[in-house]
């Protein structure tokens, strides 16, 4: 009895480790694909003990994606994508998505706020973005259309555009019309910004 209150301890959420970690809320359509297929948010669980995301969901105030069974192990990160066939087509099988029911939250490409609650609605982050985020002197930001997404810097940093820029990371590149390789992001790995 007292292994399985220990197992159900571990395996329990807690809010605070699951953090938002990346998102691609505007992909490079000519190279990636459409928003509503290749749109995707990551999370980090910073914990030493594995959490079932079973229960959570993520929200921009509209839609509701509720997240499915997945045991996230300390240290480790997850992927919730608009479309699995289309993610898969760009980024390979390598990857490991979270299951997830209900209506994908359509990320604005402009500002929006994403939610992400416990199982028990408790608000365990939000994040609002803009897209001058990652934005350089009076060029647009590259998270912004131009196939980066937007990473956080530090984990345990603040939700703020000083802890959030574009990727750098070139694992996935498609050449754009002008020949220049275009980042695709870092999902499911460490981000090409973190510290």
């Amino acid at each position: 009895m007292t292994f399985l209150l220990i197992l159900a301890a571990v395996l329990s959420q807690v809010p605070g480790t699951i953090v938002l970690n990346e998102v691609m809320y505007n992909p490079d359509g000519s190279t990636l694909g459409l928003d509503e297929h290749l749109e995707w948010i990551e999370i980090y669980n910073f914990s030493s003990e594995a959490v079932n995301l079973a229960g959570m969901m993520i929200s921009d105030g509209n839609n509701q994606v509720f997240l499915g069974h997945y045991l996230l192990a300390p240290d480790s990160y997850g992927v919730i994508c608009a479309n699995d066939l289309s993610f898969k087509a760009a980024y390979g099988t390598d990857i490991r998505l979270i299951p997830w029911s209900g209506e994908w939250t359509r990320l604005r490409n402009s500002a929006d706020e994403i939610i992400l609650y416990s199982e028990n609605g408790t608000v365990m982050e939000s994040l609002r973005y803009d897209q001058s985020w990652g934005a350089s002197g009076t060029e647009p930001s590259i998270a912004d259309g131009d196939g980066a997404s937007l990473e956080r810097i530090d984990p345990a940093g603040p939700n703020d555009p000083s802890n959030w820029k574009p990727s750098e990371d070139y694992a996935n590149p498609s050449p754009s019309s002008s020949g220049d390789a275009v980042c695709w992001g870092t999902p499911g790995a460490v981000n090409s910004s973190s510290n």
